[in-house]
Formats: structure tokens, C-alpha cells, sequence
């Protein structure tokens, strides 16, 4: 079996989110939420380059992919793994390294230094793979679901605090408050690129912003929760997270509100949901390859 490798193109996306869907159909998660417009704008806000992906192909069926973002990452430049699946039957046979090495050409050319991706702990055959490729792990994220039905929002006071919908600008004034660096999916430029409505939410005490949280509906993610370090302990979180669960912010038809990738070193956001009434989901490694110069 001859395996040929190409760039995708953006015309070309239909054939993949089509081999994504055979490619997930067996996955750790139930990736059947993911239709073709929400896989389409999960990749925009990644900054999926498709001059940059690739697909593999047996003759002419695509059989596996990977969706390549493209970023700044710790003031380099960056690429991201936005997503790669192979279908069954066509598993263990190194498509995943063989579009890996076809990608990496074009990356270097790009001025890449850095290529991360993450990938489910369970995933142990993935991670080898990834580690024999020169991929480490970098960090642990835990993710959580939130249910409508199981917020425990009397537990979550919050005091003398308004919250009302504010701005992209506003969201963006609280980069320098975060205590760790979001993930790629989370990132803040990933939300600007974003183009359809967000749910923005800025909690306000004496008319100073003290915190924001950012919901993505299409996906149903929260994206952000920054709380400024002055206002913390203070019940900042509570409200915002409070104010999205119970008024009537969430879009109707919205199942489960979905908490990816927080940094395993945070213990206090992970218990705050916790508290909150979610439920532990899945832990995910963050990788890293590092170009070597030259």
C-alpha cells in the first residue's frame, strides 16, 4: 500500500471533516457533536492554515489528516495541531508520522520554532507515537462538563458585584492576569478570531471590572475566566459563572457547558467548578516539538 501525502485546501474541507467523521467515530470522546460548521470554525479559532495541513491518501480516498494552526506561542512563532485522525484500517501503520515528517518542510521554511498539540492521556499508543516523533509532554490540563441541571449555584455567593456583557476589548485588558498561559484553543488571539457571537460577561464593583468570563455557544465551551488578582477570593468567579448558568445567557438547547484544558497546577479553579457541579471528563497532555536550528 502506497500512502500519498498533499496539502488540504479550504475547498477541500468537506472530504476531511468526512474522513474526521469516520477517523472519531470510535474515539475516547463522543465527537459526534462536531458537525462540518463547527469543526470549520473550531478551526478558524485555531488558526488552521490548510496550505499548511494535510491529508493521506489511498489512492484517491483521504484516510487520515491533520489540521495545522498557525500562531505566536511565547513570542515564536508557532503551529498547533488542530486535530489529526486516521480511519480505521489504516491505524499503526505510521500515517500519523508519515504526515507529520510532510508537514514539517513547510513549517521550518515558515520560520516555526515550536509545533504543540494535545492529546487525551488514555490515548497511550498516540503518545508513544508522539514521543517517537520528539514531541514532550509539557503539561497536564483537566476538562470538566457543567450540566444545566447540575449547577449548584447556592453554593456560589458573590456579594456586592454586578455582571453585565462587555466588549472584546475588555476581555483582552485581562491577558496580564492570568497565572498560567491558556492553551492554544483557549488562547486570547484564538478568541479574536472567533466570528460569531460570543457570550462576554465582565463582572463590575464600583464600576471597575474585576473579571470576565468568555462562552463560546457554538461549541459550548467557556473559553475565559480571569478574575483580577486584587478581587480575588472575593466571589468575582462565582458571579460571572453564576450569571451565565441562571440568566437565561445560555442559548436555548445548550446540554453541557465544557471546561477544556485547565492547567493541572491550578487546584483552585479545578475546585471551584468542582463545587460548581461539574464533572471531572477527561485529562489531556499538552506536547511540544521544538525545532532544532537550522
Amino acid at each position: 500500500m502506497a500512502i500519498r501525502y498533499q496539502h488540504l485546501t479550504a475547498d477541500g474541507f468537506p472530504e476531511a471533516h468526512a474522513t474526521m467523521v469516520a477517523a472519531f467515530a470510535d474515539y475516547h470522546l463522543d465527537m459526534s457533536y462536531m458537525t462540518a460548521e463547527r469543526s470549520w470554525l473550531r478551526n478558524l479559532k485555531s488558526g488552521v492554515s490548510y496550505d499548511c495541513s494535510v491529508g493521506a491518501f489511498d489512492d484517491d480516498r483521504m484516510v487520515g489528516f491533520t489540521f495545522v494552526g498557525l500562531d505566536d506561542w511565547q513570542g515564536d512563532p508557532a503551529a498547533f495541531d488542530a486535530g489529526t485522525g486516521i480511519i480505521p484500517g489504516y491505524r499503526g501503520q505510521g500515517i500519523a508520522n508519515g504526515m507529520f515528517e510532510f508537514v514539517i518542510p513547510g513549517l521550518r521554511d515558515r520560520g516555526v520554532k515550536r509545533f504543540l498539540l494535545e492529546v487525551l492521556q488514555p490515548n497511550r499508543a498516540a503518545i508513544r507515537a508522539y514521543q517517537k516523533a520528539g514531541f514532550e509532554i509539557t503539561r497536564e490540563f483537566a476538562c470538566y462538563d457543567l450540566l444545566p441541571g447540575s449547577f449548584a449555584g447556592a453554593r456560589l455567593t458573590g456579594g456586592d458585584i454586578g455582571v453585565r456583557v462587555i466588549d472584546k476589548t475588555t476581555v483582552q485588558a485581562f491577558r496580564g492576569q492570568t497565572d498560567w498561559q491558556p492553551s492554544w484553543e483557549n488562547s486570547f488571539t484564538g478568541m479574536d478570531r472567533i466570528p460569531d457571537d460570543l457570550v462576554r460577561l465582565g463582572a463590575f464593583h464600583a464600576g471597575r471590572c474585576i473579571g470576565v468570563l468568555v462562552f463560546y455557544p457554538l461549541l459550548q465551551w467557556i473559553m475565559c475566566l480571569v478574575v483580577d488578582r486584587e478581587f480575588r477570593r472575593r466571589g468575582v468567579a462565582s458571579s460571572l459563572l453564576k450569571s451565565l448558568m441562571t440568566d437565561r445567557r445560555l442559548p436555548a438547547g445548550t446540554d453541557r457547558v465544557k471546561i477544556n484544558n485547565i492547567d493541572h497546577c491550578d487546584h483552585a479553579m479545578r475546585a471551584f467548578f468542582v463545587k460548581a457541579g461539574a464533572d471531572f471528563v477527561i485529562d489531556r497532555y499538552e506536547m511540544e516539538y521544538v525545532f532544532n536550528p537550522g
